[in-house]
């Protein structure tokens, strides 16, 4: 590769060309000088010279590191270099006999090393009293410990890290750029000890298993955890590792004597803070378990100079950078990064196939985001729960402070958190939960704290006991339960300013004639949350300007000018409106971020809708500056991941994000991630003319660009694709989602808008509200900035269970619940259905009573949170809470969407069609409905139980039936299924969907007397002309893992309890069976969805979830992303995931080896390695979409495998009955 001196640091290009080799073979010779003159420098610095131009001419992979002893360097270059031994000297594990000069040469082997010694070695010897030479090399396979362990693996030797962690960079760290410390030790093996420890132990005591993978609990007091240590801001202190293994232990071939410890750093305190960490409080009881098996022989401190110090080679380009070998794999399609230091090593060193990677400023923050990852494998980070609000204010307010009305107390709860608690320079809980942390180089400060759907939230309480009991007996509510989830009007943001907003409330507040009334407090709430915002920058400015200061301490004029500035921009918004694209972009994210501090976990919206106006402002931004601003949002909002679920901690209580009203547990496993936050970009201009206009501009292009080359799990980005929209974008978001995670997922605009219009009674929704919708904190189309939103679930598959079990479900079917739990009105006995159409008949009135409830759930609760948990912050951007003086949980809003989400839909089709060809077709038929039923209560054969199979009748009986209930599985996986393109299920899907979506709207437009009531009752509240938008969807989100618990075996051949199919998508092959998923025409298979029940009835979006292997042709993926957007391809929503079965299996073993592996959950972006291993397995086994047919050649001549008979399948083939072939035969 040809030197790339602009891809590296300066910082980089100033250090010894042999310091960042891999060391592989090599010998370290530590010489203590006889004299140690002005001549023996002269001397010594010749030697290593020659030795340096020996090895560049006749040895190539080879290299040299020169070091000294950092009081005689100092002597020598007439400077002082101090350095600290307080912890080394009181660790007698290890040994400080300090050598004056240290030559570590590292070649490919053996003898290459010791011919570049023998050069020199005589002339040394005469210069030395004494020369202790160690001969190093590793085994073929890199192992140590008797070859159990894999070495070196975490070494930060991509270019960012080497420059920031290992290198000095500033004067003030002791020496010159491209110098830096060393520390060494020569470690004895305690091969007895260590011999008499179980597998599992040493595994333990190292913190990794032999493959390499980190254990992420049990483990603290291993080594990798505890040499693991951080920072004041949280970042993980970093040492490069060149270790190497020498001699034998002479009793065993495979056990090496001991391994020499050579390690590098940027600042000589961090090896002296790593020691005491390994040590602890008791020298003689180490805390790290290694320690009690090694033992240091000899070893020193080191100063190695810059290359320009000693005259020597320095770094040239990428070629004298290395990657660790264990962690060279990618997919083969160059845009999907399997871990994090591939990714770091290929964007920093020109490797990456886009040709655009980001800034180095980027690449810098993503190198310290990527650092916190890591970190939650070492330590589990507990946030604390917050104080109550009457401990925060003065003693005297104390008193007062029941008689305030609930939505002031909230405001007051919201200005002590942004303001104090969760800003302040000051506050313990600030500073150790990292809410403090910033980065000199950040373009974008602040942090958002690490609440999320699935891990809950810490709130500031302010209710009185009394209250909370009462708050609990309504509805299992309590000051958790602001839902957020719905989308901000940040556009008034940055037009209006904080101080605008401010004016605004406060000169209604003077004009109204009560002003204690309940318009007057929602006023007062809103002013008191929005000076908390004020509060919370103030705050960040003075954080911006410390880091400032250090900045100058630390001679880095660059990164001080930056914070400088941001401290600047950040008073000025206190107040002001923003002059700048840069300006718009730090207080959209500040507001998101109290936003969040405060338990309202919120999207972003149209962002470039918002932000394109200021493109131009404030002197216009040039697009390479607003793309490194934006990549710094998008790191900014995707730094706190969480990757290890084994340190999950759970925040979430009793009424924790109420979506309905009500309070209640709901699926927390598969949302450890889902922070809720969503940007939308392109779409229709929100205009009121018959022809829309494309609003797809440079911003769009901008946030494209950020999620295609920064691999974070949010935002997830919403890109709204429509007829005539310009290729370029179109061509972006391909080139996107071969980056994995569904990056970007696509609407098509010319289906939903018109969905939505017609959403409510005419003239409520108008054309240009139905042109301006964003995506919530999932994928629900919200109409941005102007709505509140409530949801609950139907589940068509439970009124099938009922439709066949007399109105009862019977996943909990057995010897205590009978037939199972009773649920809705008793249906005829299954033996008395006479045909297909009377079971649709029945099936229909379970769901519609199903749909009712849901309603009644929904409308029950309405307006609940209001006297309990209100959202003053949120309501001051949305559209008419300001108007009406009312909150948004009190109805302030200008829409109000109600949303009942059908879930389990495409397992409920197939399993409608099993049950019409396994019991009522002619041709088909294999078994009566009762008997199916039975089967099904069984599960499949599964579970043969009381009373449906008594225990008299003997094993041989119970084993008897359960082969037959097997055999009627397998053939009910062996129908064609929902998805395939099959005309039949097509039709029988079609139907299921328009019935669902008829049931959703007439429940409400044509209400019963109950539903009737209801509605009556929140009309007399909020006036006549209160209407709610009704968007009846198809949602599982995370949920299809937990969704699926309550359902019993299902005729498609679903085991009980197993997870149904994510949102509106193929129902994965069977969760109890290996993973081979199906490889289906992408084209045939979305033929499903083309229909007007699916693309214009679902106004809530009709998701469905796709599959695509890392070998989807870019210029194919780029043809279908165009159908879609002209409206060829079926559905409103499409979301694409790129990875393969294989990445998905190898995720699994190896987390960190796969660590920026993301899969499309139901509503967001999750790293595959932190989901739960049903979640896991579930991903493993669903549909795989290609552009070819299956059966013949695909991509570089593979064969697609052969599950489905689709010899005719192509986009323009018309579609045929699918056979599946039978599943246990394929997998034999």
């Amino acid at each position: 590769m040809a030197a790339n001196t602009e891809q590296l640091d300066d910082t980089l290009l100033g250090a010894q060309r042999g310091l960042l080799m891999r060391a592989v073979f090599g010998q370290a010779l530590t010489l203590y000088l006889k004299d140690k003159g002005e001549g023996t420098c002269e001397t010594v610095l010749g030697i290593l010279r020659e030795m340096s131009k020996n090895i560049v001419g006749n040895h190539p992979g080879s290299g040299l590191v020169a070091a000294f002893s950092p009081e005689l360097w100092g002597k020598w270059q007439n400077r002082s270099i101090p350095i600290s031994t307080e912890n080394i000297d009181r660790f007698k594990k290890f040994t400080l006999d300090q050598g004056d000069v240290l030559i570590f040469v590292k070649a490919p082997n053996h003898k290459t090393a010791e011919s570049i010694v023998s050069a020199v070695y005589d002339r040394l010897d005469a210069l030395s009293d004494r020369i202790e030479l160690v001969k190093m090399g590793k085994r073929k396979d890199t192992r140590i410990m008797g070859g159990r362990y894999v070495d070196a693996i975490t070494n930060p030797n991509d270019p960012v890290s080497l420059a920031e962690d290992i290198l000095v960079g500033h004067p003030e760290r002791g020496g010159l750029r491209g110098s830096c410390f060393g520390f060494t030790q020569k470690f004895e093996f305690d091969w007895p000890g260590i011999a008499t420890q179980a597998a599992d132990t040493q595994d333990e005591m190292i913190g990794r298993n032999p493959d390499g993978a980190a254990l992420p609990q049990h483990a603290v007091h291993s080594h990798v955890h505890r040499a693991a240590i951080r920072n004041a801001n949280g970042d993980q202190l970093k040492l490069l590792r060149q270790a190497l293994p020498y001699g034998s232990d002479h009793k065993h071939a495979g056990r090496e004597e001991g391994i020499m410890f050579v390690a590098f750093c940027n600042d000589q305190q961090r090896f002296e803070d790593i020691l005491a960490n390994l040590i602890g409080q008791h020298p003689e009881r180490p805390v790290d378990k290694l320690m009690t098996v090694v033992h240091g022989v000899s070893g020193g401190y080191w100063y190695v100079p810059a290359a320009a110090e000693l005259k020597v080679p320095a770094v040239v380009g990428p070629q004298d950078v290395y990657e660790d070998p264990h962690w060279q794999v990618a997919s083969p399609n160059g845009y999907l990064f399997y871990n994090s230091r591939d990714y770091l090593h290929q964007m920093a060193e020109g490797r990456y196939v886009g040709g655009d990677p980001p800034s180095r400023r980027l690449l810098s923050l993503m190198a310290r985001a990527f650092s916190h990852w890591r970190d939650s494998w070492m330590k589990r980070q507990v946030f604390p729960r917050l104080p109550h609000l009457e401990t925060l204010v003065p003693a005297d307010d104390k008193g007062k402070l029941i008689t305030t009305p609930v939505p002031v107390r909230k405001g007051m709860a919201n200005q002590q958190t942004l303001a104090h608690l969760l800003s302040d320079p000051k506050s313990d809980i600030a500073r150790d939960n990292g809410l403090l942390r910033i980065e000199a180089k950040e373009l974008i400060v602040g942090v958002i704290p690490d609440f999320t759907l699935g891990r809950g939230k810490e709130v500031v309480p302010y209710l009185s006991e009394d209250e909370t009991m009462a708050a609990w007996l309504k509805a299992s509510l309590n000051e958790w339960s602001s839902m957020g989830h719905i989308v901000p009007d940040y556009d008034l943001l940055v037009k209006s300013g904080l101080g605008g907003l401010i004016k605004d409330l406060q000169d209604r507040l003077e004009k109204l004639p009560q002003k204690d009334d309940a318009t007057g407090i929602f006023y007062n709430s809103c002013i008191i949350s929005l000076e908390g915002v004020q509060g919370y920058l103030r705050n960040w400015a003075q954080i911006a300007e410390q880091t400032a200061s250090d900045a100058a301490k630390a001679s880095a004029a660059e990164d001080e000018a930056n914070m400088e500035e941001v401290a600047a921009r950040l008073h000025r918004l206190v107040d002001h409106p923003p002059e700048s694209f840069h300006d718009a972009v730090q207080l959209i994210y500040s507001f998101h971020c109290c936003l969040h501090l405060v338990g309202e976990l919120t999207p972003f919206g149209r962002l470039d809708q918002i932000l394109y106006p200021f493109l131009a402002k404030g002197g216009g931004t040039p697009l390479d500056q607003a793309q490194d601003i934006i990549d710094c949002l998008w790191v900014k909002i995707g730094e706190n991941a969480f990757v290890n679920r084994a340190f999950i901690q759970d925040y979430v209580t009793y009424g924790t994000t109420a979506v309905c009203g009500l309070g209640g547990n709901f699926p927390q496993g598969g949302g450890i991630n889902q922070w809720v936050q969503q940007i939308t970009v392109g779409g229709y201009k929100a205009t009121d003319g018959d022809k829309p206009e494309g609003g797809a501009n440079d911003v769009t292009m901008l946030c494209l660009k950020a999620a295609r080359r920064i691999p974070v799990n949010a935002p997830t980005l919403s890109l709204r694709v429509y007829k005539d929209m310009p290729d370029k974008y179109l061509d972006e978001a391909a080139t996107g989602i071969l980056s994995g995670g569904a990056q970007p997922i696509m609407y098509n605009d010319d289906k939903l808008c018109r969905a939505l219009k017609d959403s409510a009674p005419s003239g409520v929704v108008d054309a240009s509200w139905s042109r301006n919708y964003a995506a919530d904190g999932c994928y629900e189309p919200m109409l941005a900035g102007a709505s509140e939103f409530t949801f609950n679930n139907v589940a068509p598959l439970l009124a099938l269970e009922q439709t066949i079990n007399e109105g009862a479900t019977y996943g909990g079917a057995g010897p205590e619940q009978l037939r199972g739990l009773k649920q809705t009105f008793r249906s005829k006995p299954a033996k008395e259905f006479e045909s297909f159409e009377d079971l649709k008949e029945t099936f229909l009135k379970q769901l519609e009573w199903l749909v009712v409830q849901c309603y009644n759930t929904m409308l029950g609760a309405y307006g609940n949170l209001a006297d309990i948990c209100p959202s003053p912050l949120l309501s001051v951007l949305i559209e008419g809470c300001v108007q009406k003086g009312r909150d948004l949980t009190n109805g302030g809003s200008k829409f109000h969407i109600m949303a009942p989400l059908c879930v389990g839909i495409s397992n409920t089709i197939d399993s409608l069609y099993a049950i019409q060809k396994l019991v009522f077709d002619e041709d088909t038929a294999r078994v009566t409905l009762p008997e199916l039923v039975k089967c099904l209560m069984c599960d499949w054969g599964h579970g043969m139980i009381e009373p449906f199979e008594n225990q008299l009748s003997g094993t041989a009986d119970a084993s008897e039936r359960g082969l037959r209930y097997t055999e009627l599985r397998n053939a009910a996986l062996a129908l064609p299924k929902w998805g395939s393109g099959n005309e039949e299920v097509n039709e029988l899907g079609n139907w299921l969907v328009e019935k669902c979506v008829d049931l959703c709207v007439d429940a409400i437009r044509n209400p019963n007397a109950t539903i009737g009531g209801l509605l009556d009752g929140i009309k007399k509240a909020h006036g006549q002309d209160f209407e709610f938008v009704v968007c009846p969807g198809i949602g599982t989100f995370e949920g299809y893992v937990g969704d699926g618990i309550p359902c019993g075996a299902s005729a498609d051949g679903r085991r009980s309890g197993m997870p149904i199919a994510s949102d509106l998508s193929p129902v994965p092959a069977a969760q109890d069976l290996p993973a081979s998923p199906v490889f289906r025409n992408i084209y045939q298979a979305m033929k499903s969805t083309k229909y007007d029940s699916i693309e214009y009835g679902l106004s809530n979006a009709s998701p469905v979830d796709m599959n695509i292997p890392e070998a989807f042709p870019l210029d194919e993926l780029q043809r279908f992303v165009k159908k879609y957007a002209a409206g060829d391809v079926g559905s409103n929503l499409i979301t694409l995931t790129c990875a393969d079965l294989d990445t998905y299996e190898k995720s699994v073993k190896d987390p960190e080896k796969y660590n920026l592996v993301r899969v499309r959950m139901g509503g967001w972006t999750e790293f595959y390695a932190t989901m739960f291993p049903a979640h896991q397995e579930q991903h493993q086994r669903r549909q795989y979409f290609t552009p070819w047919e299956s059966g013949k050649t695909g991509a570089k001549g593979a064969v697609v495998p052969v599950v489905w008979r689709d010899e005719d399948a192509c986009e323009d083939a018309a579609p045929k009955p699918r056979v599946m072939l039978n599943e246990l035969e394929v997998r034999s």
